[in-house]
């Protein structure tokens, strides 16, 4: 899958905390966007709504990306429940082991 290396390494760089960012489609292209996690919690995560809101304008979100550090790449319910009310599928990463599972709520 393209962008794993680069979500891997922020993952490698944001840990033990969880990295995030988004996956979106601008023009006929795939980015991925890196985002910074506000959260103050430790194994969760959280975009700044400012930055969700602006590339939920500008472009399509294909997926939500967020790292789960030592733990398997499967989905939390918190996870799954917060896909299914924004209704973007989740690309889960595990750090270190590197695993991944695309949770998609549709």
């Amino acid at each position: 899958m393209k962008f794993l290396d680069e979500i891997f390494a922020q993952a490698a760089a944001e840990a033990p905390r969880e990295m995030c960012g988004l996956i979106v489609e601008e023009n006929d292209e795939e980015k991925y966007i890196p985002c910074e996690n506000i959260s103050t919690e430790e194994n969760q995560f959280e975009i700044d709504v400012k930055v969700l809101g602006k590339y939920q304008l500008i472009s399509k979100i294909k997926y939500i990306v967020h790292s789960h550090y030592n733990q398997n790449c499967h989905p939390s319910k918190y996870d799954k429940d917060m896909a299914k009310a924004l209704q973007i599928p989740y690309l889960i990463v595990s750090y270190p082991d590197k695993g991944v599972e695309i949770y998609d709520p549709r």
